[in-house]
């Protein structure tokens, strides 16, 4: 029979049979395929795999959709049987039907190529030396990944890897990998840290560096380093028996054995850090990881003492397995801790363990060296029996949610101001100083003072918290006319019970007048805090004796009241209060420095909104940063951004990271 005796219909009917039942990864199939045919160019053939299901798509009734019938269709559409042996047997030889097979691979290969060759009544030679032509171009241990799906993994796992610096039992300075699983918590190997544990840590016995990389754009020696907090094991799984004897892993009863020895024992730990970098970086969601066993993995990693870097291999033994996941990336010392990402680019476990024989392998089925990484399910699992799964991601302190307040407005900046308030509602200090700060080599004016009282009352909103506002130069300034515009804010029916005249000294009056207010504070917001702001005092000035005779009194009381809080926004740092117990008093500045670089600060908050989460890479984030920053000037720069951000951002990014406060999924 010659190749034009061939139809497609009698092409499937040989094919159908022999690929029937076969296993393999489709994506790595398709993208293997599509190569061999670039190589080859036959004359006829399709272009590509998705071209294949085209033009043979209603070949013999079979469904595109389901592989083995793909395979078929794929093969079919090569026109004659001398081509579609010798892609079957290039195929083959590639390893991509080699899930699931009972025999050792190189006869389970010949085998297999063997059945094509009768199927399509060929003689073997036909075909033998497709195997010659194909093994050099293989990596055995490499597998198919499609770059648009892991490269926003890279991307997102980049700027979450970090390098774990700790000191072992000799005071030797040792190295790891980890990756941030939280606001303020990595995630690395116990074993990279265990010898620090029982220290009273000292500066520089545990640090986690992120961007250590030369490519970053950051400059050597600038990358972030954070220390680690007080209390800074969170969590940990020790690493338990490793496999001590030559290929054990190889022999199916001595894995499972191994497999049911290591239940339990999940090498990690979680280390909480003195700052947040995942509010600017983002962070691996543990309780959303899924149990799907890769076709191979890549390692982010800081081998030994190399900068960022991504390596690859095939995932055998690939039945699930919640224990451990065996792999064939390279690694080595230093490589522990690093984050494992599926073929998708999804964080699927933490690498740990290196396996290697010291003895030649007795055949070709054996690894002479294989890697093992422990699942993220199961850490997730052994930290919410622990209890302390939903607490990794607490974002420690205030922030505003999303970075906006009301889900629309946004907030620059302001760090130092609201942690300044989280210390006065803790009761830390009772009375804060918000002043502004200027630099005379940047002339920037209204550097958003004025949003002070925004922030305070969206973080501490109503019913728990109660606001009283005085803009200073809206006020009366007397005693009498402040305490009841400031009672008639929450009991207007008791301003007539307040003593209208001094009918003694001015002291001893505004004593009785703040006696009287600080009574129905008690007995109306006893259950509030009580927050009382007064605003513009840079602008101006309250002048009245019994006016400044009233607030040092009631500055008095707030050392007694323990739900009373007075905010002080504009006054500046060198005019002294009488009346104020120095150790009650807490200093916020507003500095003009802060904002020299608006494209850095837009930045920050791009990332607070949701871009941390998604694959921006550093430029892309330059770029838009450097637009905003271009149209922010020295007069109002804030002021400025926010309203280009509520005007023309606010709705692109409601659509690209959905809206603030949203529920996971509502938006999608």
């Amino acid at each position: 029979m010659t190749e034009q005796d061939w139809t497609e219909e009698r092409l499937i009917s040989c094919i159908h049979g022999v690929v029937q039942g076969l296993h393999f990864a489709r994506p790595q199939l398709r993208g293997w395929y599509d190569g061999w045919l670039a190589a080859r160019r036959l004359p006829g053939a399709p272009v590509s795999f998705a071209h294949a299901m085209v033009v043979t798509g209603r070949g013999g009734g079979l469904d595109p959709a389901r592989d083995a019938d793909a395979l078929c269709l794929a093969l079919a559409a090569l026109r004659g049987p001398q081509a579609v042996a010798d892609c079957f047997a290039a195929a083959v030889s590639a390893g991509l039907f080699d899930i699931g097979a009972e025999a050792p691979l190189p006869v389970h290969r010949r085998q297999l190529a063997q059945k094509m060759i009768s199927a399509l009544g060929l003689k073997r030679a036909h075909a033998s030396l497709q195997r010659a032509n194909t093994e050099s171009l293989v990596n055995e241990t490499a597998f198919w990944t499609d770059p648009g799906n892991i490269l926003p993994g890279i991307i997102l796992g980049r700027r979450r890897l970090c390098r774990v610096e700790a000191r072992n039992d000799m005071g030797d300075r040792v190295t790891g990998s980890g990756f941030l699983i939280g606001p303020s918590m990595v995630l690395t190997n116990f074993h990279v840290i265990k010898d620090v544990i029982e220290l009273d840590l000292e500066p520089g016995d545990l640090q986690i560096r992120f961007d250590y990389s030369s490519t970053t754009g950051i400059e050597e020696g600038k990358g972030a380093v954070f220390d680690v907090a007080e209390d800074w094991l969170v969590a940990h799984s020790e690493t338990g028996p490793v496999l001590e004897e030559d290929y054990a892993w190889d022999k199916l009863a001595k894995r499972r054995g191994w497999l049911n020895a290591v239940e339990g024992f999940w090498d990690y730990a979680v280390i909480r850090l003195t700052g947040a970098p995942g509010l600017q970086r983002g962070w691996f969601d543990l309780a959303r990881v899924t149990q799907d066993v890769p076709n191979g993995v890549w390692i982010l990693h800081h081998p030994g003492s190399e900068e960022h870097t991504i390596t690859g291999g095939k995932v055998v033994y690939g039945q699930p397995r919640q224990h451990r996941l065996f792999h064939q990336a390279t690694t080595a010392h230093g490589s522990s801790g690093g984050l494992a990402l599926d073929q998708n680019g999804q964080p699927v476990a933490l690498h740990y363990l290196g396996l290697e024989a010291l003895t030649p392998p007795p055949d070709a089925r054996h690894h002479r060296a294989l890697n093992v990484a422990v699942p993220l399910t199961a850490i997730a699992a052994d930290l919410t029996a622990k209890g302390m799964l939903g607490k990794l991601a607490e974002i420690p302190g205030l922030s505003p949610v999303g970075g906006c307040l009301d889900g629309r407005r946004p907030v620059f900046g302001r760090a130092d101001y609201i942690a300044a308030l989280e210390k006065l509602w803790k009761g830390d200090r009772r009375i804060l100083r918000v002043h502004v700060e200027t630099d005379k080599d940047l002339p920037i004016t209204r550097p958003g003072k004025s949003f002070s009282v925004e922030i305070l009352r969206a973080l501490f909103a109503a019913p728990e918290h109660h606001h009283i506002v005085f803009r200073a130069g809206d006020v009366q300034v007397d005693a009498y006319r402040m305490a009841c515009d400031t009672l008639a804010s929450f009991a207007p029916d008791a301003v007539a019970s307040l003593p209208e005249a001094p009918d003694t000294t001015t002291p001893a009056y505004v004593k009785r007048l703040v006696s009287k207010f600080m009574q129905q504070v008690n007995e109306r917001l006893g259950d509030r805090m009580v927050w009382i702001l007064l605003d513009d005092l840079d602008r101006h000035d309250l002048s009245d004796a019994s006016g400044r005779e009233f607030l040092s009194t009631l500055y008095d009381q707030i050392g007694r009241q323990d739900n009373l809080r007075l905010v002080l926004i504009g006054l500046s740092e060198d005019i002294q209060i009488n009346g104020l117990d120095p150790s009650l008093v807490l200093k916020s500045a507003i500095r003009t420095r802060d904002l020299a670089d608006p494209g850095q600060v837009f930045r920050h908050w791009l990332n607070m909104r949701g871009a941390r989460d998604k694959p921006f890479d550093e430029t892309s984030l330059g770029f838009l940063s450097n637009i905003v920053a271009s149209l922010a000037g020295a007069d109002a720069p804030l002021e400025r951004m926010s309203e280009f951000v509520e005007t023309h951002v606010a709705g692109a990014a409601d659509a690209l990271f959905g809206r603030v406060g949203a529920r996971v999924g509502e938006d999608e």
